[in-house]
């Protein structure tokens, strides 16, 4: 397996009152995907772009990685959607953010 640094998160800044959703989401500096994959020990081979912060993953990695004994893989799905959809990508975020924040471990979302 490629060796990896270790993810150097994007910096937060709290401000209170907490702004609108659309004002939190304006002021993001996004990471680039690149970078974030190289972080990992995602190979730029493995990767399929989609612009400087988007991108899959092909399934070529899992063959790379089968002998890797640590990981988990969660996915939060729904089988009865809300009128608006939401709800999935909350439960998602607030996921990794106790396991990442709260409990250590190294997460991504």
């Amino acid at each position: 397996m490629t060796s990896r640094k270790p993810v150097t998160p994007t910096p937060l800044k709290r401000v209170t009152p907490v702004p609108a959703d659309i004002e939190i989401a304006q002021s993001a500096t996004l990471k680039p995907i690149a970078q974030l994959a190289e972080e990992i020990g995602i190979l730029p081979e493995e990767l399929e772009l989609y612009g400087p912060y988007k991108a899959k993953v092909k399934l070529s990695i899992l063959e790379r990685l089968k002998d890797v004994p640590n990981g988990q893989y969660i996915d939060v799905t729904a089988i009865t959607p809300t009128p608006l959809g939401e709800g999935k990508t909350t439960t998602t975020v607030g996921l990794s953010q106790a396991l990442g924040a709260h409990l250590g471990y190294s997460v991504f979302t």
